[in-house]
């Protein structure tokens, strides 16, 4: 059922894809049965429409909205720009680099999409707005519209810890509100968690991203999963003419041939660690990741941040940087091979190689933002921070406030000993208990019964949703 004016809702879901649709549905219908909420959506994909006209689950359809605006009368970007504090540029960044669209389009679509959401909201009343963390114009844009209706905002990630997840409210940053304040008890779980990283030696890889973390050869690009991804996208597109947000088709078979072939050629410019050799890490982030494009896209140019680094080591010192696991051959070959040659102190490794092992034998971790910056905590090793993460600024890592300070950052970090396991346990237990239980687009009843308790106890424990008090009726004598 298409929602039009006028509506209450507690929850808004905003979903983006139908397996969102399929996973956040049951939770959505739960909510309004176990604690009388009223919950609706706002989808970005009309085959998801689809499914919630099955499930009898009211819905804006920012598509069909958008075919009847007809273009529309939206206001100015600077306007927006006004009403939101931040800039049309920091709304398209993401969507600019990842579908290859001009600026003008993009910032077009942007006005639009705030206009429309800005719309929605002043004419509905909407108690608080969840959706899953990203970095392109929809949800980047909606976020901005909520903070400028005061309406409380929602974002899901995993966290980094196994089946899962945070929530952050009314803020594009993750970070642990209270820090200092909440209890710091190393719990049997968490133990486990931190003995099975040191057996496996691998952090924690969400269901949802699985599929990427895959080397980007030939035989990855024709395989059977891409296949069924390609089919199922030509499929709502052509034959139901359905439209999705993301549908850039022929943008996303160019750029995996691209980065299957970056990948063979890279080979050619692979290396491993020596043996005694000294070095300091950088593992590289995955190139359009929203970690970089809307948290830190003043480090969105790595292969610019490998040389600075590089030349602020100190001499006896090699410099190992690696493809992030989900992005080989995602980095432009003409800037690494640069990167290469101007900087003879900089060994690109083997994709091939774990970075728990890397990490255990550098001298210290650099990083923005990354998993493998708390990977590199759990095993004591000093890291230096260059952006905006949940672990800078408790005490544990070197913070570098400009890349002016990194050349003595580095030195301190690297005649640092270990950090003492004591304050490592005590950051992992308040990082732990910070997270909740359950992963996103996993739909085993057991996890879906557990993100359900989670986010239920989220919305309750900030506010935005009460405890149903009990009923006379329902009191036994």
């Amino acid at each position: 059922m298409q929602l039009m004016t006028g509506q209450r809702h507690n929850i808004l879901f905003a979903i983006m894809a139908v397996q969102e649709v399929e996973f956040f549905a049951p939770i959505a219908k739960r909510l309004m049965k176990e604690e009388g909420l009223s919950a609706a959506f706002l989808t970005f994909h009309e085959a998801g429409d689809d499914l919630l006209d099955k499930e009898g689950i009211p819905y804006f359809s920012l598509h069909k909205i958008k075919r009847s605006c007809n273009g529309g009368n939206y206001p100015a970007p600077e306007k927006i720009e006004k009403l939101t504090g931040v800039s049309m540029e920091h709304l398209i960044f993401h969507e600019m680099h990842m579908s290859g669209r001009n600026r003008e389009d993009l910032i077009s679509k942007a006005a639009g999409y705030y206009s429309i959401f800005n719309d929605i909201l002043k004419k509905n009343k909407t108690g608080c707005i969840v959706q899953e963390l990203g970095g392109f114009i929809a949800p980047l844009t909606l976020y901005y519209a909520a903070r400028t209706n005061n309406i409380d905002h929602v974002f899901i990630e995993p966290a980094m810890f196994r089946k899962r997840v945070i929530f952050t409210l009314n803020s594009l940053y993750a970070d642990m509100p209270d820090y200092r304040e909440k209890k710091a008890e190393v719990t049997e779980e968490l133990q486990q968690l931190i003995n099975e990283y040191t057996t496996q030696k691998t952090i924690v890889i969400p269901k949802k991203d699985r599929h990427f973390f895959r080397d980007m050869t030939f035989r990855r690009l024709f395989s059977s999963d891409n296949f069924r991804r390609l089919s199922r996208k030509l499929y709502h597109k052509y034959i139901l003419d359905r439209e999705e947000e993301y549908n850039w088709i022929s943008r996303y078979i160019s750029m995996h041939i691209v980065k299957a072939f970056r990948r063979k050629v890279l080979s050619l410019y692979y290396s491993h660690s020596a043996q005694g050799e000294r070095y300091v890490y950088y593992p590289f982030h995955v190139p359009l990741d929203v970690q970089l494009t809307a948290r830190c896209p003043e480090f969105f140019e790595q292969e610019n941040l490998v040389e600075k680094i590089a030349q602020a080591l100190p001499s006896d010192y090699k410099l190992y940087i690696k493809e992030h696991p989900a992005a080989i051959g995602g980095h432009s070959l003409g800037k690494l091979k640069h990167v290469l040659a101007a900087c003879r102190n900089v060994r690109l490794l083997h994709p091939g190689h774990n970075s728990y092992d890397i990490i255990r034998n550098a001298g210290c971790v650099i990083t923005v933002n990354s998993k493998v910056g708390f990977e590199s905590l759990i095993q004591g090793k000093p890291v230096v921070v260059l952006g905006k993460t949940f672990y800078r600024g408790k005490g544990i890592t070197f913070d570098v406030e400009n890349l002016t300070e990194l050349h003595q950052t580095i030195k301190k970090a690297l005649s640092s000993h270990k950090s003492e396991i004591s304050k490592r346990d005590i950051f992992l237990a308040r990082a732990f208990g910070w997270s909740y239980k359950g992963e996103l687009y996993e739909n085993s009843p057991a996890n879906v019964d557990n993100f359900y308790a989670s986010l239920r106890s989220f919305l309750q424990g900030s506010g935005i949703i009460h405890k149903q008090e009990p009923s006379l009726e329902n009191i036994t004598p």
